[in-house]
């Protein structure tokens, strides 16, 4: 195999990109608009629900922890009774998420590894950011909306009273803590036309480009430096990649101490051409990284 960045190489890693949000926020609109412009929506609710469907191994051990109370008349989930018995229980909760997270982990490897090279594969996942997720993707989407805003929705198109949304909303990370993880910030407070006017352009400018940057692993922006404020990101990124804390910024470059330096690639920082270092695939969030 030729040495990543010279000409004519190539790499078979696909560009994978974490969407979350809060709920009612309008993350399902958003990975809808996405599919429709060619992306690989992998859903982490339905995977969800598939890992405990009647007859596998994981309803089996979720009635073992929780008693046959949870199943219904038909013998499938019954999620309402389920979340009744885990909600506002952290141990129970956690005893669930058990459960059923590392059978969504499998087989959600198992679609990324089956989608074609030059796939963008959307991840949507509710709970990214509260379970640490976002540096193993290249890139985070977070859907964002007013609370005000998500509070209506969830009454009118999920039947929930404004206090059992209030506290749905409650559970789940605060908008402070996933506006940090997010690479693309996306507002939802409109029309579902501006949403996917906003979808749309971010898959133009920036995903499409990326995607393509990843694939011929060229750099987005030579010489461009790093940001402060991408900084935090950029670095919960390598250590992922590289297995190492040693990631610091110095005058707007990034230096890392590593062994592992050929999977950076991959992860979407291809080898600058001069040979010094390498760079952003990503044209929204330029970075120079070097060694030492």
């Amino acid at each position: 195999m030729r040495r990543a960045g010279r000409p004519g190489w190539k790499t078979e890693a696909v560009l994978l990109i974490g969407l979350t949000g809060g709920i009612g926020a309008g993350k399902s609109a958003v990975a809808t608009r996405l599919a429709a412009r060619g992306a690989t929506v992998v859903d982490s609710d339905r995977l969800a629900r598939e890992v405990v469907a009647p007859g596998t191994d994981g309803l089996a051990e979720v009635v073992a922890e929780f008693g046959s109370g949870v199943l219904g008349a038909d013998g499938a989930l019954d999620r309402p009774a389920l979340g009744a018995r885990v909600f506002g229980d952290d141990a129970a909760r956690r005893r669930l998420e058990a459960i059923i997270h590392p059978r969504v982990r499998q087989r959600t490897a198992e679609l990324v590894a089956a989608a074609a090279p030059d796939t963008v594969v959307v991840n949507d996942v509710p709970l990214l950011v509260e379970v640490g997720l976002a540096p193993t993707y290249h890139l985070v989407i977070v859907v964002d909306a007013a609370e005000a805003t998500r509070v209506e929705r969830l009454v009118r198109t999920r039947g929930m009273t404004p206090e059992q949304a209030d506290a749905r909303i409650r559970a789940q990370a605060g908008d402070a803590e996933r506006r940090a993880a997010a690479d693309s910030l996306l507002r939802n407070d409109s029309t579902l036309a501006d949403l996917q006017t906003r979808v749309d352009a971010l898959w133009h400018e920036r995903l499409a480009p990326y995607e393509q940057n990843v694939r011929h692993q060229r750099v987005s922006c030579p010489g461009a430096s790093t940001s402060p404020e991408d900084y935090p990101r950029v670095a919960a990124r390598l250590r992922h990649v590289l297995g190492t804390d040693k990631v610091t910024l110095d005058g707007g470059v990034v230096r890392v101490e590593s062994d592992r330096v050929d999977a950076l690639g991959p992860a979407g920082f291809p080898p600058l051409d001069d040979g010094r270092g390498w760079g952003s695939a990503d044209p929204g969030r330029p970075t120079r990284i070097m060694a030492g």
